[in-house]
């Protein structure tokens, strides 16, 4: 192991210890790594949520800890729109809820396990601005195959490119219609963490429905499919937006990307 991915790790722990009221689970999923039944993890800051596995455990800190999805120029606004694209555990979508209370988040999670956990989540945060579509976002409306890591709440895909895993089908909309069923005439924030799935969603987007995004956070991965990283900022800076890249300290196929409309950055400037 690397010094720096070694010194990542350590400071992640120390993180987690610190962040957390129980750290007693923090401990115990680091010596079992999942567990059958779930484990309820609080928050510091005030969230409560049940999860599986180090996994899990380790989402949660670099969604509610380590903030890596507010690296964009404006903090979240009360009253705005947000689309979590991959919502998971629901960790992302429960935050967001928090912060923009006369706002909505729609997430969208296709595994079932995930959805029934998200679901379990939002209620026991008591946020009630959150909407959640229980299928996948894909080139088309209709149904696809989801790859399942055996025992995972979160880390699956509808990549091409996944082989390995276990295969449940899913329903799917295409961004488009996800937009029009939840007659979403503005997307404030779009928030993807959905495993390589994400070339597929922005690539097939309308320019209407990409007209509508304001700001975008996502994890890209390369290697999954035959796009990466650099197809994804090409396509998004000729869509008109501003974008920045922050690499995984640990995982050289892994990135966060940022980007925001050009005319916002300069409002914000």
């Amino acid at each position: 192991m690397k010094i720096s991915a070694l010194q990542y790790y350590l400071k992640s722990i120390n993180t987690l210890l610190r962040g957390v009221k129980n750290p007693g689970v923090v401990l115990s999923l680091f010596l079992r790594r999942s567990t059958k039944y779930a484990a309820r993890v609080n928050l510091k800051s005030g969230e409560t949520f049940m999860v599986f596995s180090l996994m899990d455990l380790w989402i949660l800190k670099e969604t509610l800890l380590d903030r890596q999805y507010e690296q964009v120029s404006l903090p979240l606004q009360d009253g705005w729109t947000i689309v979590d694209i991959g919502a998971a555990l629901g960790d992302y979508a429960v935050w967001a809820a928090k912060q923009t209370p006369h706002g909505r988040v729609v997430a969208v999670e296709p595994f079932p396990p995930s959805v029934s956990l998200l679901r379990s989540n939002v209620d026991k945060n008591h946020v009630y601005n959150v909407e959640i579509f229980a299928g996948a976002i894909a080139a088309s409306s209709g149904i696809t195959s989801l790859k399942v890591e055996k025992g995972s709440i979160v880390q699956n895909s509808t990549a091409v490119g996944q082989k390995s895993g276990q295969v449940v089908e899913v329903k799917t909309a295409s961004l488009d219609d996800l937009f029009a069923k939840y007659a979403i005439k503005k997307c404030d924030y779009l928030k993807l963490d959905c495993e390589g799935g994400e070339y597929e969603i922005i690539f097939t987007a309308s320019e209407q429905s990409l007209a509508k995004i304001d700001r975008i956070c996502m994890e890209v991965h390369d290697g999954m499919t035959r796009h990466n990283r650099k197809d994804m900022i090409m396509f998004l800076e000729k869509s008109g937006y501003q974008t920045r890249l922050t690499l995984n300290p640990v995982h050289a196929d892994l990135a966060y990307l940022y980007a925001e409309k050009t005319s916002h950055k300069k409002e914000n400037a």
